[in-house]
């Protein structure tokens, strides 16, 4: 199978500590790879190092085979890989078809001048990118809302929107921070199925969350993290029943 995303011998060290320590990840392509681990596990930070956040002390990062690991976050938008944030970050000023619009100025070939202008280009270009966020806020409820500031809109609401915000991009890749973190579980299950649609729309996922049920709901295979280490690699059942998931997320019984 194809690898879209692999990491090799990834480590991140802050002044002396560890909080990535020799990752080895594949991540299929059309797949939905989870990763799951304790708080402090490393998880985000592997997402910063894959998104250009941040960058890796040693080993390397590669995107259909192109080394990323020292590229700026907009080259590796532009390559096709895009993510959410763990704490919501929206254009909170800014209405929700807004948010999505600028999203796509990537795949923008209009030039200034036909801005200015207003030349057929750069119309047809508006009436297009327009169409397309219309379409994506339908796809996930929320076109009632387009011209609301998005700030303004519910918890669950504004999860989603980072989502459709961040397709907006056209990605190959897609990056989740624990993105039904405060969803009940009504909530958690749709936006599983988004997320289970990205995958059929032919995206490949990579995925941090806490929800197990989640994770069992949507993904092919979990990598888990502790203490910035690879402790398991497996299916979502086999994950579960690994003693070793069991003692990092629970503790070692005394007895």
């Amino acid at each position: 199978m194809t690898a879209l995303l692999e990491l090799k011998g990834v480590s991140r060290h802050f002044e002396g500590l560890a909080a990535l320590s020799d990752v080895d990840m594949t991540v299929p392509e059309g797949k939905i790879v989870g990763l799951i681990g304790p708080n402090g596990a490393g998880k985000t930070t592997l997402l910063n190092c894959v998104s250009g956040l941040d960058h890796p002390s040693d080993g390397g990062i590669y995107f259909r085979g192109k080394a990323i690991h020292r590229m700026p976050p907009y080259r590796i938008t532009a390559l096709g890989i895009a993510r959410t944030y763990q704490n919501i970050r929206l254009f909170g000023e800014m209405t929700v078809l807004e948010n999505i619009l600028v999203a796509q100025h990537l795949s923008g070939r209009a030039t200034v001048f036909d801005s200015l202008l207003l030349l057929p280009r750069h119309r047809r270009e508006v009436r297009s990118f327009h169409e397309r966020g219309m379409t994506l806020l339908e796809r996930f409820r929320l076109a009632g809302s387009a011209e609301l500031v998005a700030s303004g809109l519910p918890y669950g609401d504004q999860r989603r929107l980072e989502m459709a915000r961040a397709l907006a991009t056209g990605p190959q890749l897609l990056l989740l921070d624990e993105p039904t973190a405060g969803m009940n579980p009504v909530e958690t299950r749709l936006f599983g199925e988004q997320v289970l649609r990205a995958r059929e729309d032919g995206l490949t996922v990579l995925i941090v969350e806490h929800d197990m049920a989640l994770i069992g709901q949507v993904c092919d295979e979990v990598y888990v993290l502790n203490f910035g280490q690879v402790i398991a690699h497996g299916t979502p059942d086999e994950i579960k029943n690994n003693p070793d998931v069991i003692e990092a997320y629970l503790g070692e019984d005394e007895d």
